[in-house]
């Protein structure tokens, strides 16, 4: 049976169908295990680009008591007017919590209401109803929850249900690389407006996002905000 442990080789198979994937070289490079965790955690991953994505980080935490982490995170060049396509996976034995989601960044998440991309996201979302019934509710307007779209897919699940969440993953990433590559590339106002709504959206992710909070204990302050940006965004 497939497993969500797999998530990253199914993300690598879909998208090199459709995007042609570089690899890049980080400063702060993998495999890496902090020291402030004695040891105990093991950070893992590989990070990509393509001709309009900026990142595509495919990162795995393995921590004590047989919890792991699976990251993704997409992040589109400042010249598209792209959402970014993120997916986190927490196991604990069979147990696991999946989250799957596209939203836009600062004042351009207004955009997703009428927006035909995410309504093909709910679409596939809804055509997986026993994988919904789990369907766990974000807290709206809070902390990294106000980034979330309508389409978000956040379930509680155990791992005879990995097929299900595989299926809801592979078709958003589908969805996602189509409108990439019908995406046009901005330039003058536009361009200057979608990277000015960008530093607000950031603010809130080094502000409340758990990945960082989480990079900010492994690492310290400074390393682990250094860390996430350069990973997650090329700064």
């Amino acid at each position: 049976m497939p497993s969500l442990r797999e998530i990253h080789s199914v993300l690598a198979s879909e998208l090199k169908k459709a995007l042609t994937l570089e690899p890049v070289t980080l400063k702060y490079q993998f495999p890496v295990r902090p020291i402030r965790t004695l040891g105990l955690i093991k950070m893992d991953g590989e990070v990509f680009s393509s001709e309009k994505l900026l990142r595509i980080v495919c990162l795995r935490i393995k921590l004590p008591v047989y919890i792991s982490v699976c990251s993704t995170f997409i992040r589109p060049k400042p010249e598209y007017d792209l959402p970014v396509l993120s997916c986190e996976t927490i196991m604990t034995g069979s147990k696991r919590l999946f989250l799957v989601d596209a939203h836009r960044t600062g004042e351009e998440s207004a955009k997703d209401e009428h927006d035909p991309f995410f309504d093909r996201l709910i679409k596939i979302r809804d055509s997986y109803p026993e994988l919904m019934k789990y369907q766990k509710q974000s807290s709206s307007g809070e902390g990294i929850q106000s980034l979330h779209s309508r389409a978000v897919c956040k379930v509680r699940i155990t791992q005879d249900m990995d097929d299900m969440a595989l299926g809801v993953f592979k078709e958003y990433l589908n969805a996602y690389a189509d409108l990439v590559n019908k995406t046009p590339q901005l330039s003058g106002d536009a361009l200057d407006k979608v990277k000015q709504a960008f530093e607000s959206y950031l603010k809130t992710v080094i502000d409340h996002d758990p990945g960082i909070k989480a990079n900010k204990i492994f690492f310290g302050k400074k390393e682990g905000v250094a860390r996430a940006l350069e990973m997650y965004y090329g700064i």
